[in-house]
């Protein structure tokens, strides 16, 4: 895929962070679609040059740095993204400045993932304030920490839903990527998982249980959201 493609992408998804819900929904579908082609496409090409004997595509690990009264629920947004997007190992630790999410796989996966954990995470906290601003006086006579696990709660639950629209979108476009497309990116994801084998593990701490009704409503949002993927009648 051309640095072309590769900007239209960015551009899509910068554009349907700040427009209408409708409008947003074509732009991310479009994107998505791009994402998932080009990490077909470069995994059929590592394996050729591996079948040539080239060097392979690099297996990185990417840091990325959450902060704020959410960052462990978006720092899981990105965990569940990077694994439904199918190549992508995703490791926790934490630093005194927030919450660390290790991505790690080939360059042009971690690349992709990386740019739609960031889309979604304005779009989640979008969908959580307008869920909260219609909400809010349900939690009047609740103290302040159940409040926060309320919203926490919607954030966690967006997450979840968005990473399962994200995976039965890749499945239908894998299957109709044609044969071999399966077992390429099965191999990739091993070597992944190899590489992962043998570095030191990076585990986040136990969670706080959150609020089951705003879990329930943002992960109702996040099947919704705008992840780029076409939707899928269960």
């Amino acid at each position: 895929m051309s640095e072309a493609k590769i900007d239209l992408i960015s551009k899509l998804l910068a554009k349907a962070e700040s427009t209408t819900p409708e409008e947003a929904e074509a732009l991310t579908e479009h994107a998505e679609r791009l994402m998932v082609k080009y990490g077909i496409e470069q995994a059929r090409l590592d394996a050729q040059r591996a079948k040539n004997g080239q060097a392979r595509e690099e297996i990185i690990q990417e840091r990325m740095l959450f902060t704020g009264s959410y960052a462990r629920d978006i720092r899981e947004l990105g965990a569940g993204i990077g694994i439904a997007l199918g190549t992508i190992r995703p490791m926790y630790s934490e630093a005194a400045t927030g919450m660390i999410l290790y991505l790690i796989g080939f360059a042009s996966d971690v690349e992709q993932a990386k740019r739609l954990t960031a889309s979604l995470e304005v779009q989640a906290m979008v969908a959580m304030r307008a869920w909260w601003k219609r909400e809010r006086d349900r939690y009047l006579r609740h103290p302040e920490s159940a409040k926060r696990r309320a919203r926490s709660g919607f954030i966690r639950g967006f997450g979840i839903g968005a990473a399962e629209r994200i995976t039965e979108s890749r499945a239908v476009i894998i299957d109709d990527s044609g044969t071999g497309t399966a077992l390429v990116l099965a191999s990739r994801k091993d070597q992944v998982d190899a590489f992962v084998d043998a570095i030191p593990s990076k585990r986040a701490r136990t969670r706080q249980g959150v609020n089951a009704s705003a879990y329930v409503q943002g992960r109702h949002s996040g099947r919704q959201a705008n992840t780029g993927g076409r939707s899928v009648t269960v």
